[in-house]
């Protein structure tokens, strides 16, 4: 009746890995300071055929003899929730939906159906010619909804009532059917059946030569890893397509922060696997970022139509590694630990007024929550004081006006060199470039928050009065748990001397809930602190296990429901204080730096005040772009301000 669960491993987009060419799959481990010596450790794949007793295999080998038929599904593996009440299933879809709940998690719970909970929900995988309709009623499956999963794309939410309750599913993974081309009557009856256009008539472009697009998911290091690799492959004379289907060179930079990342960037990924199928010299295929420093090698052997996956410490690299794929035609993991090469390339920066300068890479604070630390950019290194005026200064002539300095944690910037510098003494070193208006700088960390550097803050005008400081929970036991390496009290006390030297500054938090053996006592706890301080701007999230992490081991998880209800309680708290905090704007005057047009109303322009505060109002991009204007505040919201500029603005 179902396929061999085993069958997972392979995803929906290498069930064919064994027909498809056969590549070597490189990994770059060191390089020397006096140059790239680059030591290339080849592994030769083994491409034997799973052991899948149910999934026939063709008789024709080489890959050469076969395609895709991407309109054509032979096998599908489903997911799903059977529910007593219609109310409870549309409770359970809009979870779902809006990324608030897992279906496994549910299922497992929730499920009436005993054939698959205690699998999540899992039903494994359904062959084609085997769906009918006295197999599927055996396991109070309906028929209909999976002949319409055949028909639709993995990762579709279906909903559907049968006699058997209401249930929710989800087509995980589906399976292609390989026709060798002597087999493809379709494409030969059709006489204006062109390479490029498959069977069902959808264009499959072919790539603009030498052209690229970064596609970038996650926080700010992030976009900047994305602009100092599009800078570079400016550099080597790509131009650049706002159209991915359309890019000889496609780069995914990605982030694991939240779960399911994984599963998002393997089927974005997925979307271009054709493309690389059709046009193999054509297409090169890059992840990087945390989730490819992830999964390394394993992305690759999932996905053999990838040529690429990279770290971040190796984004200033990115000219080498494309060297290695294209010369030696093989799949490269480059993934090891290694100190960040200084980047001499041009970043091509996505704002024309604020850049962003990294000054120190990675952490060394291992929170138990965070694949950062633990995993993707454990090594901690600080750029040298005089690279970082140098890039700054490039900027101010480019006319930049606003810099924003980049760290995971920045104020522990200057701890690994010799002799120790300060993030104090950086500061101070790059405040007299001529250009820069404002200075700001994310993300610090509670334990690096000096009074000495509360004070040069303070002390010099250009630096911005916004400090974005986590709290990740109101409760010292949990912070304990999470290896935060401070106490509420102590937090408090950073946010008080902030205060007493800068009584305006604004203070951003992030905030977890949820988090392993979190109680209702312990997240009333973060309330308290939160009506305490009065964030300006709070980030909050649910917990989420994330691989190799010690909290995702740990026992009593605190149920999806639960982190639901709290993530819920915990904004509107969030809400109300950031409009409190936004209320004592009215009626004064602020200097807004503008960056640019208002997207839902072209009379308007949006800058921000040095608190970071976005402030709306009437303008032109134009004139006004880059340009520090007075704005009368008027009205205020949560997290934004609207104003008009008074009659004599300058």
């Amino acid at each position: 009746m179902r396929l061999n669960t085993a069958f997972v491993a392979g995803s929906f987009c290498t069930p064919l890995e064994t027909f498809l060419p056969q590549r070597n799959l490189c990994s770059r481990q060191t390089f020397s300071e006096s140059g790239r010596k680059s030591i290339v450790a080849v592994i030769q794949q083994e491409r034997t055929p799973r052991e899948l007793n149910r999934v026939p295999r063709p008789g024709v080998p080489g890959h050469r003899f076969h395609n895709i038929s991407p309109d054509d599904i032979e096998a599908i593996r489903i997911r799903h929730c059977r529910l007593e009440t219609k109310e409870l299933c549309d409770q359970v879809w809009k979870q779902i939906t809006r990324d608030k709940a897992r279906l496994a998690d549910v299922a497992a719970s929730l499920s009436t159906c005993n054939a698959s909970k205690h699998q999540g929900g899992d039903l494994g995988w359904w062959w084609k010619e085997e769906i009918v309709p006295e197999n599927v009623e055996e396991f109070g499956i309906n028929d209909q909804l999976l002949a319409a999963a055949l028909r639709s794309r993995p990762h579709t939410l279906e909903r559907v009532q049968t006699k058997h309750g209401w249930h929710v599913f989800i087509v995980e993974e589906a399976r292609h059917v390989l026709r060798t081309k002597h087999e493809r009557t379709a494409s030969r009856q059709n006489p204006n059946r062109k390479r490029g256009v498959g069977v069902n008539g959808e264009q499959v472009p072919r790539p603009l030569p030498h052209t690229y697009a970064v596609q970038t998911l996650g926080c700010q290091m992030n976009r900047s890893d994305s602009e100092r690799m599009a800078g570079e492959l400016n550099r080597l004379g790509y131009t650049e397509t706002s159209d991915p289907f359309q890019a000889s060179l496609l780069i995914l930079n990605t982030c694991n922060i939240r779960e399911h990342a994984e599963s998002k960037v393997y089927s974005y990924v997925g979307r271009h696997v054709m493309r690389k199928r059709m046009y193999p010299n054509d297409v090169t295929l890059c992840v990087a970022g945390c989730v490819a420093q992830q999964e390394g090698e394993k992305m690759l052997r999932r996905i053999p139509e990838l040529d690429l996956v990279f770290g971040p410490q190796y984004v200033n690299r990115l000219g080498d590694l494309l060297t290695d794929v294209e010369r030696n035609g093989c799949q490269v993991a480059a993934t090891d630990p290694t100190h960040i090469q200084e980047d001499i390339s041009k970043p091509k920066r996505e704002s024309s007024v604020s850049a962003w300068i990294n000054v120190i890479y990675g952490c060394g604070e291992n929170c138990s929550f965070c694949t950062v630390g633990n995993v993707v950019r454990s090594v901690e290194q600080s750029r040298s004081m005089e690279s970082i005026r140098s890039e700054i200064e490039e900027a101010a002539r480019d006319g930049y006006r606003e810099i924003v300095l980049l760290g995971q944690n920045i104020d522990a910037y200057g701890r690994d060199m010799y002799p120790k510098r300060t993030f104090s003494q950086l500061l101070d070193f790059i405040h007299d470039i001529d250009g820069i208006e404002r200075i700001r700088f994310t993300t610090s960390h509670p334990r690096y928050i000096s009074q000495n550097l509360v004070d040069m803050c303070a002390t010099l005008p250009r630096v911005m009065p916004f400090f974005h400081i986590p709290p990740q929970s109101g409760d010292n036991d949990v912070l304990k748990a999470m290896r935060r390496g401070y106490t509420v009290e102590a937090y408090e006390a950073v946010v008080k001397r902030i205060r007493k030297s800068i009584p305006d500054a604004a203070i951003c938090g992030d905030m977890i809930v949820g988090f392993p053996g979190e109680t209702e006592e312990q997240f009333q706890k973060s309330l308290e602190l939160m009506d305490r301080v009065k964030f300006d701007v709070m980030n909050t999230a649910a917990y989420s296990p994330r691989p190799q992490t010690p909290a995702a081991l740990m026992e009593n998880q605190v149920p999806d429901a639960v982190k639901m209800d709290r993530l819920y309680r915990m904004n509107e708290v969030v809400k109300a204080h950031a409009l409190e905090r936004s209320l004592r704007y009215i009626g004064r005057t602020e200097l807004v730096l503008v960056e640019h047009q208002n997207p839902k109303n072209a009379r308007q322009v949006v800058g921000r005040t040095p608190t970071n505060r976005s402030v709306y109002f009437d303008g032109s991009i134009e004139e006004l772009r880059g340009k520090i204007v007075s704005v009368e505040i008027e009205d205020a919201y949560p997290f934004s301000l609207k104003g008009r500029r008074p009659e004599n603005p300058y």
